[in-house]
């Protein structure tokens, strides 16, 4: 399992490029430093782009992370995170469903272009739902 993390161009938000399979130990792990990062940098809107790394939580381990781990790793709800995955890629769609519910301001994109866009709107996050 691999990933980086960088800041955009313009510094409004932070990529975290992934690749392999995301387990609760590698989700915990790029989560973290994503949390560190944005706390330090003042950034709260992030694009991961999970294109090349398949989702292998289980439905309740993804339910868990999102209800236990991202709260005890006491991430900002006020944030922004554009998941970027791949035009066939199922794996994710339950991690939006779940962060959502959870209170946490999560969107699926297949289109970069369109994930960026609306990371850089003013309105981040307002209307919920995959694009």
């Amino acid at each position: 399992m691999n990933y980086t993390i960088t800041t955009s161009e313009n510094g409004k938000y932070l990529i975290c490029r992934v690749s392999g399979e995301i387990t609760v130990d590698v989700a915990r792990e790029f989560t973290k430093e994503l949390n560190r990062l944005s706390r330090s940098l003042n950034i709260k809107r992030f694009l991961n782009d999970v294109r090349e790394a398949a989702n292998a939580l289980s439905t309740l381990q993804n339910y868990d992370f999102a209800y236990k781990d991202m709260a005890e790793m006491n991430l900002q709800r006020d944030a922004c995170s554009a998941i970027l995955v791949g035009p066939a890629d199922r794996t994710h769609d339950f991690v939006e469903t779940v962060t959502q519910n959870a209170g946490y301001n999560v969107c699926i994109f297949h289109d970069e272009a369109a994930a960026i866009a609306w990371l850089e709107n003013d309105e981040c996050g307002v209307g919920f739902g995959s694009v």
